[in-house]
């Protein structure tokens, strides 16, 4: 077995190429390949807490704190104190992120479909078992 057989290896390549066509396309928005995923988790999960985030996007608390920190600070989200919980902070996204919102599904949607659109139907179900069990 060679070093290149190693799953590590493998994997590790892949997401890095496919974290560069994603950075390629969002650096229009200087936003990093982390930050554009969390944006994208705060559409699907708007009104989230920065724990729900981390889950959401398999990112430790201490990392989402800061790609939270630094979308706030450029403008992108807004933490709001909860209605029933003053001490709980929800995150939403600001009018700037709302205003490009469909740009940033349309971008998902087209990247990642050009990746999943290389399989079938039953490849792409197949491989999902597949990396299940990796995980």
């Amino acid at each position: 077995m060679t070093f290149q057989d190693c799953i590590c290896f493998q994997l590790g390549s892949l997401s890095r190429k496919i974290s560069r066509h994603y950075r390629e396309r969002i650096a229009e928005f200087n936003l990093t390949h982390s930050q554009f995923f969390i944006l994208m988790a705060v559409i699907e999960l708007e009104g989230a807490q920065p724990s729900q985030l981390a889950e959401k996007t398999v990112t430790d608390r201490a990392t989402t704190t800061g790609l939270i920190d630094r979308l706030e600070r450029d403008g992108w989200v807004e933490r709001r104190p909860d209605s029933n919980d003053r001490r709980t902070l929800r995150i939403y996204l600001s009018a700037k992120a709302k205003e490009h919102k469909a740009a940033f599904l349309a971008l998902f949607d087209e990247i990642n479909g050009s990746f999943i659109r290389r399989f079938t139907p039953k490849e792409w179900r197949h491989l999902q078992i597949l990396l299940g069990k990796l995980e």
